[in-house]
C-alpha cells in the first residue's frame, strides 16, 4: 500500500482546504488512518470507535496499550466526554484554545455522552487513570476535518514511538509510507515543536511537558480577573465585588482571602472615582449582613491599564458600559452589563433600605453572570 498524499498549503484557496479536509473525513469515517498538520507537529487522526483503525494505530505507533490524545475541532466539544470541567480549565480553554496545548481532565470514571459509554472498551482507549488527553489544534484543514467526523478523533503525533516528532509531510513519509492511508501535507508547522501538557484537577494544575507554552505563559492563561463598574466606586460595584468575592469563595470551597491561590481576582472601580476614599457606610453593612467585608475598601479611578488586566469587566448600567467600551478601545476584555434586564440604580443618598434593595439586586445579578461567565 502506498500513502496518498494530498497537498493543501496556505497559498491555495479555501475551497481546496476544505476539499482535502472532506476527504480526510470520510478517511477517518471509513476507518482509515490519516496524517494531518497541527501547528505544533503532524499527526495520526484515527477513529477511536473502529477497532481495526486502532489496532492499526497501535501497531504504527509501536504502543500496544495506553491511550492517545483525544483531537476537537472546538471548545465546546469537551462536554461530550468530560462532564464535570473545572473552571481553570475553562479559563485556558477560552483563552488559549485552539491553540498548542494538551489538557488532562479527570472524567469521573465516565464519558459525559451516554451514546460514548456505550461503545465497548472506548473508554480504555482514550483515558488511563481516568484521565483524559484533549487538544484543539489550531490549523484550519485538522479543525474542519474533526468537524466533519462523526464520532471521537485520537491523534497521536505521526512518528513511530521514540523518534522524533513530524515537523513536515516529508518527515511523515520519511517513517511511515505505506503504513497510513493518506496524508495531508499542510506545509511546515507553525511551531515546530510538541504541544504543552497541563494537568488540570481538584487540586491544582501542573505543567506536564514543556512545548510550546511554558510555565509562567501558562499560569497567566490559567487566572481569571473580574471587575465591577460604576460611577465613583463607593456604592455598587464595591458591594458588587465583595458579594461577588463571597460567592465565589463560597463556590469553591475555600475562604476569601484564598481566592487568588485559586487563581481569581476581583476588583471594582469607577469611571470618575477619586483614588483612596472609603465604601459607603450603608455600602458596608448591606454587604456585612450577607457576610461579606468591604470594610477596607479604597475607591480607584477605572483606567485603560486597568481595563487591559481584566478578562471580564460587568457594569452597572449602559451608560456606564458604553463609556468602558469607549475607553477601552480595541483591549481584548470582555464588558458587559451586569444586569441585562435593567440598569442598577445608585443607592446613594438613599436611606439603608435603599442601600439594602441594591445589595440584594447586585446579589442576584451577581450569582447569575459567575455562573455564565466564570464556574
Amino acid at each position: 500500500m502506498s500513502t496518498r498524499v494530498i497537498t493543501v498549503r496556505s497559498s491555495r484557496s479555501a475551497a481546496d482546504q476544505a476539499d482535502a479536509a472532506r476527504q480526510a473525513a470520510q478517511a477517518v469515517m471509513k476507518g482509515q488512518l490519516v496524517g494531518f498538520a497541527t501547528e505544533t507537529v503532524y499527526g495520526i487522526a484515527a477513529l477511536a470507535t473502529d477497532a481495526e483503525a486502532m489496532r492499526r494505530l497501535r501497531k504504527v505507533k509501536g504502543r500496544p496499550d495506553g491511550p492517545f490524545s483525544l483531537h476537537v475541532a472546538d471548545a465546546q466539544d469537551v462536554k461530550r466526554y468530560v462532564q464535570n470541567i473545572p473552571p481553570r480549565a475553562r479559563w485556558l480553554m477560552e483563552k488559549a484554545w485552539p491553540g498548542p496545548i494538551t489538557l488532562l481532565l479527570e472524567t469521573g470514571g465516565k464519558l459525559a455522552d451516554a451514546k460514548l459509554r456505550r461503545v465497548k472498551g472506548l473508554y480504555k482507549q482514550m483515558t488511563h487513570d481516568d484521565v483524559l488527553g484533549i487538544r484543539c489544534p489550531n490549523e484550519p484543514v485538522a479543525r474542519m476535518m474533526l468537524r466533519g467526523v462523526d464520532g471521537p478523533v485520537v491523534a497521536p503525533s505521526a512518528n513511530p514511538a521514540g523518534a522524533p516528532s513530524p515537523r513536515n509531510a516529508d518527515d511523515v513519509l520519511h517513517s511511515l509510507q505505506g503504513q497510513i492511508d493518506l496524508l495531508i501535507d499542510s506545509g511546515p508547522s507553525r511551531f515546530g515543536k510538541d504541544s504543552s501538557i497541563v494537568r488540570i484537577g481538584r487540586d491544582g494544575w501542573a505543567l506536564v511537558r514543556k512545548g510550546v507554552y511554558d510555565e509562567r505563559m501558562l499560569s497567566r492563561f490559567l487566572r481569571k480577573k473580574i471587575g465591577f463598574i460604576c460611577t465613583g466606586n463607593t456604592c455598587r460595584s464595591a458591594m458588587a465585588a465583595g458579594l461577588a468575592k463571597l460567592f465565589l469563595a463560597e463556590q469553591l470551597g475555600c475562604g476569601v482571602g484564598d481566592l487568588r491561590a485559586e487563581g481569581l481576582e476581583v476588583i471594582s472601580a469607577g469611571l470618575f472615582a477619586a483614588n483612596g476614599r472609603p465604601a459607603a457606610p450603608e455600602a458596608v453593612q448591606a454587604v456585612r449582613r450577607r457576610g461579606g467585608d468591604i470594610s477596607r475598601h479604597k475607591s480607584r479611578k477605572l483606567t485603560i491599564d486597568l481595563i487591559k488586566s481584566c478578562d471580564l469587566l460587568f457594569c452597572m448600567t449602559a451608560s456606564h458600559r458604553d463609556e468602558a467600551k469607549r475607553l477601552a478601545g480595541d483591549a481584548d476584555t470582555k464588558i458587559c452589563l451586569l444586569d441585562e434586564a435593567m440598569d442598577i440604580s445608585d443607592p446613594i443618598g438613599g436611606g439603608m433600605d435603599v442601600y439594602e434593595q441594591t445589595a440584594e439586586d447586585l446579589d442576584r445579578a451577581v450569582r447569575e453572570r459567575i455562573r455564565e461567565y466564570v464556574l
